[in-house]
Order: structure tokens, then sequence, then C-alpha cells
């Protein structure tokens, strides 16, 4: 999956990329250059290790941690900052579904993770979590955040119906092309 999104996405990183499952604090984490030049390490909380982990939710894992690629941190006031400004921005182009999937993990891993001031933590009691069954990824509209006008131009104009549409069913005659 990690291979698909940098070939959609992040064209231009040709470098070496390994995924493994490593129960670290992170949900997620990229080590640039863990294995040398232009080698990196993706890792993985097992806590994603589920069946029931929705593959949306991985595939934007994989989109959130290449752009740590595509816009490196950078001192950012006064500090060093693993997210900085052009970093969402960049990750709001290629996720739009960040939202959906931030409320996925919330309602499926609550108990055992929180936002902390350096990411998106795992804590003690994640091995009770797979044994516990997932929600499924229903992502609400507005999908990302955008206002409804925005998605739907003209009050929704993609579900108006066109002017020959009947609300009922037709009869069986006028459905094989034969008069009634």
């Amino acid at each position: 999956m990690l291979e698909e999104v940098r070939a959609v996405h992040f064209p231009e990183l040709d470098d070496s990329m390994e995924v493994r499952f490593a129960a670290d604090g992170p949900l997620a984490y990229i080590q640039a250059g863990f294995m040398g030049r232009g080698r990196h390490m993706v890792a993985f909380h097992p806590v994603l290790n589920h069946p029931q982990t929705p593959v949306e939710v991985m595939r934007f894992l994989c989109k959130h941690e290449l752009t740590h690629l595509a816009c490196p941190p950078r001192m950012h006031g006064g500090r060093y900052d693993t997210h900085p400004p052009e970093f969402w921005d960049a990750e709001e182009i290629i996720g739009p579904e960040r939202h959906a999937v931030w409320h996925w993990l919330h309602a499926n891993l609550k108990g055992c993770t929180r936002h902390t001031d350096i990411g998106y933590r795992v804590y003690r009691g994640w091995k009770d979590m797979r044994a516990r069954e997932r929600t499924p990824y229903m992502p609400q509209l507005p999908f990302n955040g955008e206002q409804w006008d925005r998605i739907c131009p003209d009050e929704g104009s993609q579900m108006r119906m066109s002017p020959d549409w009947i609300a009922r069913p037709l009869p069986a005659a006028a459905k094989n092309g034969r008069a009634i």
C-alpha cells in the first residue's frame, strides 16, 4: 500500500522504503535515512494490525508519513517542527479524507490513544484492543470539512432528477419498450 501511495502521490520519491510494525509510542512514523542515505523506514503500531482496520485508514497514514519526506521538518517559531504549516497544506491536498480517518481512529482506538504535543500516541492497554470489534469506515459528508455549496454546487445539482423521471415504477410493458 505504501508503494501504491508513493506511485500515485509522490512519484518524485525514488528512495528505498521499508515497512514495519513497531510497538513504539506513535500510531505511525517515518525515520528518514534510517537505513542510510535515501533509505527510509515507515513503522505502524500493531494496534492497526487488525482485520477490521479499513484500508482507507492505512492508505491515509501512508500519505501522512510520506508527506514528511516531501515537507521535511524545520525550525518554526523557535522550535523543531515535524509538522510545519506547509506539511498540513500538502496533506490537505492529497488527503481530503483525513477528517473521516481521524474520526474512525478516535472512535475505535479511544482508551489507548491520545493527541500529545509530539503526535498521536498509543499507550498501555492497546493489546486489549485486538479483541475488540471495530466500527465500519463510513465517512460523513461534508467529507473533508468543506462547505456543502462547494461540494454540491447549485444545491446538489448532481442529485436533480431529469424532467421525465417518474416517482413510481413503470408498468412492465413500458420497461420492455412496448406501448401500453
